[in-house]
């Protein structure tokens, strides 16, 4: 009989264990246990005492100690007749006592060759190289999910090293550019690898010898490489599609995914209701990479707000090399002034201009600013930015967002007021890497987002086909997709970069915003379609799939569909001729466009 009380119960007091019980346990067990060792003899030597003075038995102090003594190893609590607590207690106690300290001890003096034991049997893991405070919120994030983590740090005196391994998390010491260490790690048998350093070139190498590590299994293996150049990530994001199969790529930049976080958890315009009869004024204090990557998106935002309207974002950029930034970041994407009003105010924070804060009114002390983000480096300037604009806005509803490297610190302060209300209720922190070093966003990456638009277009097209979810089971929303099918649409994803250079064609990070109408010629729609055709039909044979007519029937691993392409009915045919077609748009939401090498 089920039990949805009990079960509610027993996963609250897991999760409460698993993020606060144990740190707890961890940090007072040895306080507690020497506690015990002290209280149990002395248990046992008033239970003693008790039991031969009911039986009229004389015995020294000196042998009740020593009867107590020998509770911890099983040899004096066997005794006839009525016993007082104390002595009760301590029997108990002591085994127990005793045990946990020896397995404790045992674990101590043993942990790496337990540790290498668990290592030789463990799969389907996570492997994080570089741990700092990227790897360390990732790892965090990964064994909170029930993942299995692996983590390898070179610097042996890294004060995280600690904390991780209280999480739960096995640690390794050494160069993670050494191919034996990550055979040691079981980079052969894992299912993601995360290579979080600070050095890009060497997170490109764990990347390549991984891949090396991980040849000829069936299973792929993803790994993301974390670039702290922004510019780097996206001229090398046209990568992440070159692998199928085996492997998949990821690049990723704390900056980039910052900004998609930051916009989401404070948009600057509602993108789904009406639009505004004037369009948004944003204010952007440092044009860095996290400045850039925000302008940038927001931009995007609004050209898919606004679609085909005149209507321009005005983004007013405060910043020291102001102009100079503003005319780097037009020429990497030419169509930005098509959609934003950049104008550039040349100023360090610590000027006088920025401290008059002139920029925020017209001549006639109003402002139409709807929103503003501190994009500083330094959490110190970034507050101080905030709070000068705070001041000068006082009695104005308009948000003020500040870019923070983490939730501690500066962040826990301004969180702290900004609860509290009053004049600081407009006043925002954002941590950047406690908000964007987590496994939701990493994993939700270039191949996930294609996969669920993949998805997506498939169950609009069957919708407009009058396909129902009755008709075809797999017409149903992302998160209820069976993990086999989500995985189908995963190396479908994967294999858009092959069907692409068969056509004399190649994929490049998203500057032009209008690539999402690139149009393939039929005979290229026919080649591209017959090639998915083959893919599917291969891997739905290798998952064990067979043909039989009738319906598909997801149970059995039964298809109509797997039979060659020229024998496909002409409906069938053109589901991949569609999703051929679409591809343009769908890498355009991944912020990836197509282009002829010719």
């Amino acid at each position: 009989m089920n039990n949805p009380g009990g079960l509610k119960w027993w996963n609250r007091l897991k999760t409460f264990w698993r993020e606060q019980g144990r740190h707890r346990w961890h940090d007072i067990q040895w306080g507690v246990i020497g506690g015990l060792w002290l209280v149990t003899p002395v248990l046992g030597y008033l239970g003693f005492a008790r039991l031969f003075a009911a039986r009229q038995e004389t015995r020294s102090p000196w042998d009740l100690f020593y009867l107590a003594l020998q509770l911890f190893t099983l040899e004096s609590g066997s005794l006839p007749g009525p016993k007082s607590w104390e002595l009760e207690v301590a029997r108990l106690l002591a085994p127990t006592v005793a045990a946990y300290t020896a397995v404790r001890a045992l674990t101590v003096l043993f942990s790496e060759q337990f540790q290498s034991l668990r290592l030789r049997f463990i799969r389907d893991h996570v492997v994080i190289c570089g741990l700092g405070r990227k790897g360390f919120l990732l790892a965090k994030g990964f064994l909170a999910r029930g993942e299995q983590v692996v983590v390898i740090e070179q610097n042996e005196d890294d004060h995280l090293l600690g904390p991780c391994r209280d999480q739960g998390a096995m640690v390794l010491i050494g160069d993670a550019t050494d191919p034996h260490l990550l055979h040691r790690a079981g980079v052969q048998a894992a299912r993601y690898l995360v290579a979080a350093g600070g050095d890009d070139g060497v997170n490109a190498e764990i990347a390549v010898h991984a891949r090396q590590l991980a040849a000829g299994r069936e299973e792929p293996l993803t790994r993301f490489v974390h670039l702290v150049d922004p510019q780097l990530c996206d001229l090398l994001r046209e990568r992440e599609l070159e692998d199928s199969g085996a492997f998949r790529l990821e690049f990723f930049n704390v900056y980039g995914l910052g900004a998609r976080a930051l916009l989401e958890e404070y948009p600057p315009f509602d993108e789904a209701g009406p639009a505004p009869a004037t369009p948004p004024h944003l204010l952007v204090v440092g044009l860095g990479r996290m400045g850039q990557s925000l302008v940038v998106r927001a931009a995007r935002h609004w050209r898919e707000r606004q679609g085909t309207a005149d209507t321009r974002l005005r983004i007013t950029i405060v910043d020291r090399e102001a102009e100079r930034k503003v005319q780097t970041l037009g020429l990497r994407y030419p169509q930005l002034a098509q959609v934003c009003e950049l104008i550039p105010r040349q100023m360090d924070i610590r000027w006088p201009e920025y401290q008059r804060a002139e920029f925020l009114f017209d001549p006639q002390g109003c402002s139409d600013v709807t929103a503003i983000y501190i994009c500083l480096g330094d959490d110190s300037a970034g507050l101080t930015a905030g709070l000068t604009l705070l001041q000068k806005l006082r009695g104005r509803a308009i948000p003020i967002v500040v870019r923070m490297s983490d939730e501690a610190g500066l962040a826990t302060l301004l969180r702290r007021a900004e609860g509290e209300g009053g004049a600081f209720a407009n006043l925002h922190a954002f941590g950047l890497l406690d908000r964007t070093c987590r496994p939701e966003l990493l994993l939700g990456g270039t191949h996930e987002m294609l996969a669920r638009a993949i998805h997506e277009e498939y169950v609009r097209h069957q919708a407009e086909q009058g396909q129902t979810p009755e008709s075809n089971p797999s017409m149903v929303p992302w998160d209820e997709l069976p993990e086999g099918l989500k995985e189908s649409n995963r190396r479908q994803a994967d294999h858009i970069g092959v069907k692409l250079r068969a056509v004399g064609c190649a994929i490049a990070p998203l500057t032009d915003w209008e690539a999402e109408r690139f149009q393939f010629t039929a005979e290229e729609v026919e080649r591209m379609a017959e090639m998915e055709h083959q893919r599917f039909v291969e891997e739905r044979r290798r998952a064990g799939w067979t043909y039989a007519p009738g319906p598909k029937d997801l149970e059995r691993r039964t298809s109509p569909d797997l039979v060659p392409w020229d024998e496909l009915p002409a409906s069938e045919k053109e589901k991949d001729r569609h999703t051929v077609r679409e591809l343009p748009r769908l890498l355009a939401r991944a912020g990836l466009q197509v282009y002829r090498l010719n």
